[in-house]
């Protein structure tokens, strides 16, 4: 279960930074999380919640906007949203199987679906 790893790293970083800006309380957190992280949300929000207990994010809500994994098919040049169904060791498989949408072209460039941003984080001073 990496997302309590995930989660601790998130918890230093915004506890640093709101601690650096003079927050005396982290409210809200919104993250950007790609398909291709494999982290699920609802197990990320408890590794957060517990991962925050006696800290300044105790108790902050987590958003999370979920990004697509997005493509580049050097063939026919198409740029965009790959449709992953799958999850877990399935949708390694299925991203090694995928098509180009366009024009059927198997040998496609990963250009998103990685992400794990910290988009903002709300506080109270």
């Amino acid at each position: 279960m990496h997302e309590f790893a995930t989660a601790q790293q998130i918890v230093r970083t915004i506890t640093r930074v709101g601690l650096q800006n003079g927050a005396k309380k982290i409210t809200e957190v919104h993250l950007e999380i790609g398909d291709l992280t494999f982290l699920v949300p609802e197990q990320l929000k408890f590794s957060f919640d517990i991962a925050s207990k006696g800290t300044i994010a105790e108790g902050a809500n987590i958003r999370i906007t979920h990004v697509n994994a997005k493509v580049f098919c050097p063939k026919c040049k198409y740029k965009g949203v790959l449709n992953l169904e799958s999850s877990g060791d399935t949708l390694m498989m299925e991203l090694s199987l995928s098509q180009c949408p366009k024009c059927g072209e198997r040998d496609l460039e990963i250009i998103g679906g990685h992400e794990l941003n910290i988009k903002n984080i709300r506080v109270e001073t």
